[in-house]
């Protein structure tokens, strides 16, 4: 994995770890990456302790650190975020109608952002941070928040905020929205889908990315003919409020309004990261696949039988930048 892949997949195990904890019977879904655009954003604004503490829970302080951004007004200092740029444009480029993402940031009116902050941020990110009215017109904050992710989304995701989801105390409300939708390029024969009974045993919590690492390396992978059986995957991921699992992780000066610094993004000091809500939907069907298989497989001699029917952990990756789109775990089909 290159830099930013293995910092990304040292930061989607730790959050991982962290939200199986309580947790520990039902489907975890979640996507580091979308967790990665949502609070890049946020870094870019962050200065003294409270970026530091949010490098080091990305694992971005142990990124190779390079002046190669195109517009030095807006990196002056690190090629950060230009890498994290280049990122999120190949994945886009590369995964064509599969992947919808969105991500948003969001501060009480009375707290406009920066000029420089927001001319930077549409560059880096094409993103646009928006001001509303928290204190006064919360639910048509809540109306303009998910009509935006719906239609960044193509549709996939609706109504992102539940009528609950803020409060006219937020001051800066983070939000991301990430569906996958696509189909398997050998397909499972329907006529052979079946009901079949699943194990619920317990996952183990010792992954860790050198392991993970050692899994994928081409090295230690052969073909093999595999009969494969695997439950259906429809997963809906939705976390309401991630700051708990981050601050947890080291993350804790960006949600104290005594202790944070983002004076990169507002002026008057005093503001902090209120909530970051997060959801992910992922839908892999059998139809339309590129290549139907049929009982050809069952003639090969020597072939194995890969039958998942209990708890089992799974991961999609970028193939072009090695980076962890999603990871999930899932208990119950």
């Amino acid at each position: 994995m290159g830099s930013l892949g293995a910092a990304n997949a040292e930061f989607c195990l730790d959050v991982f770890k962290e939200i199986s904890y309580d947790h520990t019977i039902e489907n975890i879904f979640f996507s580091p990456l979308g967790l990665l655009s949502a609070l890049a954003v946020v870094l870019f604004g962050a200065r003294g302790e409270s970026a530091s503490q949010m490098e080091k829970v990305l694992h971005l302080n142990e990124l190779t650190r390079t002046s190669n951004s195109s517009n030095t007004r807006c990196e002056e200092d690190t090629g950060v975020h230009s890498h994290i740029q280049a990122l999120l444009s190949e994945i886009t480029k590369t995964s064509h109608s599969q992947i919808h993402m969105a991500s948003g940031m969001y501060a009480e009116e009375t707290r406009p952002f920066l000029p420089k902050y927001l001319d930077c941020i549409e560059q880096l990110y094409k993103l646009k941070p928006e001001n509303v009215d928290f204190k006064n017109n919360l639910e048509e904050a809540r109306t303009q928040i998910n009509a935006w992710i719906e239609n960044k989304t193509k549709g996939e995701i609706k109504d992102l905020l539940l009528p609950n989801s803020l409060t006219s105390s937020d001051q800066l409300v983070l939000v991301n929205a990430i569906s996958f939708k696509g189909t398997w390029k050998y397909a499972f024969r329907k006529d052979q889908t079946t009901a079949m009974p699943f194990r619920l045993d317990e996952v183990t919590r010792e992954i860790t990315y050198e392991k993970l690492k050692n899994w994928i390396d081409p090295t230690n992978m052969k073909d093999t003919a595999v009969v494969l059986h695997l439950p259906q995957l429809r997963l809906d991921g939705y976390h309401d409020d991630l700051t708990s699992i981050l601050a947890a992780l080291g993350m804790t000066e960006v949600f104290d309004p005594s202790r944070a610094n983002l004076s990169g993004i507002t002026a008057g000091g005093g503001l902090k990261v209120s909530k970051i809500i997060h959801k992910a939907t992922l839908e892999v069907t059998e139809s339309d696949s590129e290549f139907t298989l049929t009982n050809q497989t069952n003639q090969v001699e020597n072939h194995e039988i890969f039958k998942v029917d209990h708890p089992f952990l799974f991961f999609i990756l970028h193939k072009e930048t090695k980076i962890i789109l999603f990871c999930g775990r899932v208990f119950n089909p």
